[in-house]
């Protein structure tokens, strides 16, 4: 576990350092100073290495949630549905008929994401707001939405067992298919 969240604030203070040894050294001319600006520079890279190669669950069902938005708005409906849990059938329902009567344009911009994980990292909760223009029932207009999806970790899988709209403004529960 990293002693922060992310690893850019480590990546900071050795970029940090190794800027200050490199100035000491260009000023002094000493070999030591420019060893030690070397070192930090690779740690620096190191610090980033190792960020890359670790995937936390909630960044991998973050991950998880745009490639659904994505393959959503390309109209692929088998991998669409490949996100969604087998076991929610209405949820299944929902999102083909969705697939067939929402068209949604490529000015798609997904914001406020914040993510819950619960249950030992094997239950997550995103809430997030989709804004864009979509047509529906032949009318297109930018609509803005706000969403709250949960996730269950399913044989090292995400997939979405609940879908619920909220209202943008209050956070009220919305049908699914409502025009507000």
């Amino acid at each position: 576990m990293w002693f922060t969240e992310t690893a850019i604030p480590p990546m900071v203070v050795c970029s940090a350092i190794a800027a200050i040894l490199f100035i000491q050294w260009y000023q002094r001319r000493l070999g030591k100073f420019l060893i030690g600006s070397l070192f930090m520079v690779l740690l620096t890279v190191g610090f980033y290495m190792l960020e890359v190669s670790i995937v936390t669950p909630r960044e991998r069902v973050e991950a998880d949630l745009f490639n659904l938005i994505d393959a959503f708005q390309k109209k692929e409906a088998e991998t669409t549905l490949s996100y969604i849990s087998p076991r929610a059938q209405q949820l299944r329902g929902m999102v083909t008929l969705a697939l067939e009567l929402v068209t949604l344009d490529d000015d798609l911009r997904i914001t406020d994401v914040s993510t819950e994980m619960k249950s030992e990292d094997s239950i997550a909760t995103i809430h997030f707001r989709a804004n864009g223009t979509a047509m529906y029932g032949g009318v297109s207009g930018r609509q803005p939405t706000r969403w709250e999806l949960t996730w269950q970790k399913m044989g090292g899988e995400w997939k979405v067992t609940e879908a619920t709209r909220l209202n943008p403004i209050t956070g009220e529960v919305l049908r699914p298919f409502s025009v507000r």
